[in-house]
């Protein structure tokens, strides 16, 4: 093989190196569809709470977005007793903490002043279990 050739093919493969890096490198920065554009609809956080296997992160976004949107009792065809249930089941979560059960209970009270003894009944039962 003559230096020629050599130097070809060395040119070559250094080309097809570097088109490979840059598409690496431009496949790894497109960015993802963030999680978050997916409709969030009450049943479907209520869902994730549910879900043994969602992480802190999962849980607090969820009660985030309860928060935003679906605070107040009574609205649609959520009565109290769909609230009830999904707090005392944040407390029972395995991945949940205090400061997201107390922020989620502020809420709520603060919302709805006239279910204030019944959430904290149902954050008392909630704690109780949670043992």
């Amino acid at each position: 093989m003559d230096k020629f050739t050599l130097l070809l093919i060395m040119v070559g493969l250094l080309f097809t190196l570097v088109f490979l890096v840059l598409l690496y490198v431009w496949v790894t920065r497109t960015k993802r569809v963030p999680d978050t554009q997916v409709a969030e609809t009450f049943e479907s956080l209520q869902a994730l709470i549910s879900d043994a296997s969602a992480s802190n992160k999962d849980l607090t976004r969820a009660v985030e977005v309860m928060i935003e949107k679906f605070i107040q009792i009574g609205t649609g065809s959520r009565d109290y007793s769909h609230y009830e249930a999904l707090i005392e089941r944040l407390c029972l979560h395995s991945h949940t903490d205090s400061k997201m059960i107390l922020r989620f209970e502020r809420a709520l009270c603060s919302a709805n002043p006239r279910y204030k003894e019944k959430i904290e009944r149902a954050l008392k039962r909630g704690l109780a279990h949670r043992g």
